[in-house]
């Protein structure tokens, strides 16, 4: 019931009864009661009776109006209690200020997401909880929303909010603002949502949309691993290292960065991958799977996965504040892990940045696969072509041989026995031809799966050079070339397979001859130098191009010249992976016009 109404029934009732106290008065002062007028009498009594009829019917209307104004009055509060209670547990921030935009509510989800207490915001500015360079804009669109006509907007309608919490980190805020007026003041109320997780979720999904268009552009292996490890950085972290178990090594990858510090402090990352005993965290994460976060890196910590001391200096001089740790798994197995550290003052990592690192865990491990499937079915094709080539070209020319001399012996055979020896010798030089070749393709094969097979021994070194140099006399006496082999000192020996050596040799000797011109030499010279046999092989021939000595011992590499001497190709790739079988190595000099000289190294044997 309105207060008005309550107040016009009491002025009513009031009325009535001085009116009728006033009759009363008036009867009293003319004597109606003396003279006993019946007729006065009755309409006093008619009166009195009326105007305590309205008395009492106005006092219950009142009391009435009194009881549902209390009524009113308690739900109001009961009402006030429950906005009060729900705005104290709002999880958003909810503001109040006053036209001079002093604080005067500050709810529990305002602490939550500021970082202060209702009791050191009360009376301050609202201007403390913004950036400082957005102080001004603020306060003229404050006003204006003020003097304007609407009751309510959205703030930002033009512009990112942005809060700023009391450890001075900024973040992205949806707002809304509404103004009243309360007992003839302006007051204004702010209802503002921290957006940072859901920014970050949208951030997220854009990086990983990003990341995908950068691992679909290209299949190539090396490609693929330079463009994944730059893919972090620095939208995730600061740092990302790669490392990946290949088919027969494990390969690390390490992120570079614009920034001059980073960079320096990334060179201090160890540039080889843990080893199968080390106390490296990497190792973990690859046996059992799992992504590891490490929020905070602390001295323990990095204490606990190194296990030298030189590992641990390099670990503190990184600084990583904090890292994640996620596997590449493909078919349910982890064949790498992917690191990102965070190096600068950024936010440490926490699980929404471990969720993010595992979905493009996931984007990155395909990825890789797909480039280490698509390399490796190359590779079949390659060698598919190769040998293609080499049995339409380098077997051709043995069997047109033996064809012709078949057709001579059939059709016309000599009368004279040496001439028909020299065919049937031909055909046999064909055949020990295809031989070679054949065998060569063979080791390839057994190269290519890791299975040639080596077996090691006590052997003398003259031996094996004898039997090499031995095959080609005859040949470096047609062409007037020079042979000449010494070994350093006598009785020199190696732990190895001698006829593997004599192969490796008689390749060499023979890849010589080939590119030495007539009245050139060849000169075969073996020494001890340390614990390793130095064998070399060295001529006065045309000699190699620099472009060409890094590609000499590839599978199926010729070059033109090469080329138009025949030859499979394989002969200096086979030398290199007989040599790698003992652990040793092997290499080339040359200068154009000058000759060549190939070396390689294999165990010393004891000495007898």
């Amino acid at each position: 019931m309105p207060l008005s109404s309550t107040r016009r029934k009491i002025s009513v009732t009031l009325a009535v009864a001085l009116v009728a106290l006033f009759t009363l008065g008036l009867a009293a002062l003319g004597g109606v009661w003396q003279r006993g007028s019946a007729l006065a009498t009755g309409a006093l009594l008619v009166v009195i009776v009326a105007a305590t009829a309205i008395v009492v019917a106005g006092a219950s209307s009142i009391q009435h109006d009194l009881d549902l104004s209390a009524e009113l009055e308690r739900a109001l509060r009961q009402s006030e209690a429950r906005v009060a209670g729900l705005v104290s547990i709002a999880a958003d921030a909810i503001i109040t200020v006053d036209e001079q935009q002093h604080m005067t509510l500050f709810n529990h989800g305002a602490e939550e997401i500021f970082g202060y207490t209702a009791a050191e915001m009360l009376g301050q500015p609202l201007a403390v909880l913004l950036p400082g360079r957005f102080h001004a804009a603020h306060q003229q669109h404050f006003m204006a929303f003020g003097r304007g006509a609407d009751s309510a907007r959205r703030m930002g309608e033009r512009r990112e909010i942005l809060g700023v919490r009391k450890n001075g980190e900024e973040f992205p805020a949806e707002a809304s603002i509404l103004k009243l007026q309360v007992s003839g003041e302006m007051a204004f109320t702010v209802v503002l949502r921290d957006v940072t997780q859901r920014r970050r979720g949208e951030e997220g999904q854009r990086f990983l949309a990003d990341a995908g268009g950068v691992l679909t552009r290209t299949l190539d292996y090396e490609a693929v691993l330079t463009a994944i490890v730059q893919l972090p950085v620095p939208r995730l972290g600061d740092v990302c290292v790669l490392d990946i178990v290949g088919e027969d090594r494990v390969r690390r990858v390490v992120s570079v960065s614009s920034d001059p510090e980073v960079t320096e402090r990334s060179r201090m990352i160890d540039p080889a991958p843990p080893g199968p005993d080390s106390a490296s965290a990497v190792l973990d994460v690859m046996r059992t799977k799992q992504p590891l976060l490490v929020p905070k890196v602390d001295a323990s910590w990095l204490e606990a996965h190194s296990e030298t001391e030189e590992i641990l200096e390099r670990a503190r001089r990184v600084g990583a504040r904090s890292v994640m740790h996620v596997p590449l798994l493909a078919r349910g197995d982890a064949f790498g892990a992917m690191t990102i550290l965070r190096l600068t003052q950024a936010p440490l990592f926490d699980e929404t940045d471990l969720a993010l690192a595992e979905q493009l865990s996931t984007r990155v491990a395909f990825a890789i696969e797909n480039a280490r499937l698509f390399q490796i079915a190359r590779r079949a094709t390659d060698a598919r072509d190769d040998i293609l080539g080499v049995v339409s070209h380098d077997l051709r020319n043995p069997v047109n041989a033996i064809g012709m001399c078949v057709r001579v012996l059939r059709e016309s055979p000599p009368d004279e026995a040496s001439a028909r020896r020299d065919l049937v010798d031909a055909i046999g030089d064909a055949v020990d031809w295809m031989d070679r070749l054949i065998r060569d393709l063979l080791d390839v094969a057994n190269l290519e799966r890791g299975r040639l097979s080596v077996e090691r021994h006590q052997e003398e070194v003259d031996p094996i050079v004898q039997s090499a140099v031995a095959m080609f006399e005859h040949a470096a006496r047609e062409r007037n070339v020079a042979l000449t082999a010494q070994v350093t000192p006598a009785g020199l020996r190696v732990d190895g397979d001698a006829a593997r050596l004599v192969q490796v040799l008689s390749n060499l000797v023979a890849n010589s001859l080939a590119h030495t011109e007539r009245g050139g030499a060849v000169r075969v010279t073996i020494c001890a130098e340390g614990r390793m046999v130095r064998f070399e092989v060295a001529d006065n021939g045309s000699g190699i191009p620099a472009e060409h000595l890094p590609h000499i011992f590839e599978r199926h590499w010729r070059s033109s010249a090469s080329a138009k001497r025949g030859g499979s190709g394989l002969g200096l790739a086979i030398a290199r992976g007989i040599v790698h079988a003992h652990g040793g190595e092997i290499w080339a000099e040359s200068e154009p016009g000058q000759g060549a000289t190939f070396r390689f190294t294999v165990p010393a044997g004891n000495s007898g």
